[in-house]
Order: structure tokens, then sequence, then C-alpha cells
């Protein structure tokens, strides 16, 4: 949501608790021919009716507030393309979509906490990230001529094994960083040596420089193991996703840490003004940073009160309670909706005159 310009209005809903479970049903074939179920499971279908909601909300309430609120719905955040694609696409060209440009950009994300709370946090929220497709390339044989064969799924173990030494001995222990190898694909005939195999690495910091370092670092170990392998040819790695730092604007961030404080409250389950930062990655600071104004991002829980109760009493919740993109992933309706589409019309009021 992007908003030009505070009051906030106390409005509330009566919902009937109910929680829903998002695994998916429908399935297909993705690349590699792998059956996989088609649901990103994210939460994106909340934010919209919470978004969808605040609009009205806020048009009914029109005579109580000047200026201009433009409701954005970003798609294809998954695979951090969509912010940059609507700018690109002319968002705020006056001669294409003719969007404002806005003084101030907001958003918030469903996040895997006790249902009710919603919260924001100054300076970083979420990390950067950079996904790759490394591909290295053998040369095949039959499984009893492994003497005729430059294997790339020993190569490719002798890859992971050393991408896991990036960050445990490479970056400094007051930094934070996560290099992950989350896919591993070559032929599935058990008595084939493929010619090559294909790892789906991520990595996420929290800073411009180490991102730098670990980019660079998978670039040399791969290169390094594939030359000492004696590979058939040069590695390829190609970047598939990409995504900037979120980082909170302070000042931004203090309206909206007035304005929440003052709608849902500060005692324990309500507002928090210093919540955990996502360990996810997020594009929607191109919103604002393309057109070089602040913006703040937030997050509120959705998660079933009494589940979040009972996972905190076991001391161990993190166990106890999915995140998102889980297909145990499970969702309170109430009052999530309501925190949700409370939590968006009070951040833009926060930046809107009264009249």
């Amino acid at each position: 949501m992007s908003v030009r310009g505070g009051a906030v209005i106390n409005l509330r809903q009566q919902d009937e608790p109910h929680i829903d479970t998002y695994a998916s049903r429908k399935r297909t074939r993705d690349v590699h021919g792998v059956d996989k179920p088609v649901m990103h499971a994210c939460d994106h279908d909340m934010h919209i009716v919470c978004l969808l909601d605040a609009a009205r909300l806020l048009i009914g309430a029109r005579a109580a507030w000047a200026g201009t609120v433009v409701f954005l719905f970003q798609p294809a955040e998954e695979r951090g393309t969509g912010a940059e694609a609507m700018v690109r696409d002319g968002l705020y060209d006056p001669e294409r979509h003719a969007v404002p440009v806005p003084d101030v950009v907001l958003g918030g994300h469903l996040v895997p906490l006790r249902a009710g709370v919603i919260g924001t946090c100054r300076g970083l929220f979420a990390t950067s990230a950079d996904s790759l497709k490394v591909t290295l390339l053998g040369k095949g044989a039959h499984a009893s001529s492994p003497h005729e064969a430059v294997d790339p799924i020993v190569m490719a173990s002798s890859v992971v094994l050393k991408l896991q030494t990036i960050v445990s001995r490479e970056v400094d222990p007051a930094d934070t960083a996560v290099v992950t190898v989350a896919s591993v694909h070559a032929e599935d005939a058990e008595n084939v040596i493929a010619d090559d195999r294909e790892l789906a690495t991520d990595t996420r910091p929290i800073s411009p420089s180490t991102r730098e370092r670990l980019l660079a670092r998978i670039k040399s170990i791969v290169q390094a193991e594939s030359l000492s392998s004696q590979a058939t040819q040069e590695p390829t790695i190609q970047t598939t996703r990409s995504y900037p730092l979120t980082v909170n604007d302070a000042a931004t961030t203090a309206r909206l840490e007035e304005a929440f404080a003052a709608h849902f409250g500060e005692a324990p389950g309500q507002y928090q003004c210093d919540i955990r930062r996502l360990s996810g990655s997020e594009d929607f600071s191109i919103l604002a940073s393309s057109v070089g104004n602040p913006y703040c991002f937030f997050s509120f829980g959705g998660i079933d009160q009494d589940v979040s109760d009972e996972a905190e009493a076991s001391g161990s919740p993190e166990g106890k309670i999915a995140g998102n993109h889980s297909g145990r992933f499970q969702l309170a309706t109430s009052p999530t909706l309501q925190t949700g589409l409370d939590g968006y019309a009070v951040a833009a009021l926060a930046f809107l005159p009264a009249q």
C-alpha cells in the first residue's frame, strides 16, 4: 500500500474462530518431471483480503481524512520479480499508468506468530537473497565402469560440503548469513552415472559486503571443484532469484509505532515495537526505492491463539508451529483478518491528515 499525505479509526468486526490448513491438493510436474503440489502457501490470499477490506473501510470513512491512498496488489513476490516488473511497466509513469508517486510506501506480511500480534522493527527487517542454479558438467558412464566417468555426483557432494564452510569459517560471528543448498538433481537411473548435476543454492546475508563475498565464494568453490575433478566443461552458474535488503526507514516506522500502539495496545499479544525481523526476503522495498522515498514493512501473526499459547508453554514453539510455505501451516481467520485490515488502515491514516 502506498500513501500520499492522523487520525485512527477504531472499528471492529466479530468473526467466528476458524482455522484453515493450507496444503495443496492440486499437483503438477516441475521442469525435472518431479510430481509436486502447486500451492505456494505463503498467505498472499490473506494479504489480499486484508488490503481489500482496508480499502473498503477507508473509502467508507472518506470524510474523516484527506490525501491520496493507492492500494497496490503486487504479484510475483515469491520470485522476487513483481515489484520491479510493476516499476518497469511504468507504474509511476504519468503516460503509462499514472499512479501518483507516493510520499511513503507501507506494506505488511503474515508470519507464524500468535494471531492478534502486529509489530514493527526499525532498520533492517528482511535479508537480501540470491538464488543460483549451479550446473556441474561431468562425463557419464555405466555404474559398473566409474573409471570411465567424470562423476558429477561426487563433484557435487564435495561442493555441497565446502559451501557449508563459507558461513561457519568466513563470515564474522557478529554478522548473519545463510548459505543453503536447497535441492540436488541428476538422472534417476540407479545403474548410470549422469553427465551433469544441478544444485539449487540460496543465500541470505544482511549486508551488501557479505552478499558480494558469498556470491564470489560460491563461484570460486564451484569452479575450483570442477577443475580439480577434471570436468569436461566449466560449470555454469545462473541467478534465478534476487531480492534487495529491506531496511525500514526510522522516521516512517516511528509514526507507525505511535499509531499501532494507540490502536492495538502494547500488552502481550498485541502490538510489538521490536518484532522479530523476517528470516526471508522481500522485493516490496523496490516500490519505494525506485522513486527515492521511504518505506516501512510490518508483520502480523496468524497462528490460532490457543495453539500458540500451548506451543509457548512447551518451551519449544519453533518445533510445534509450522511456518509459511509448509503444508502444515495453520491459519486462524479470526482475529488475523481483523488485525491485518486494521494494520493497513491504521498505517495509512498515520500519514493522512484528519478532516
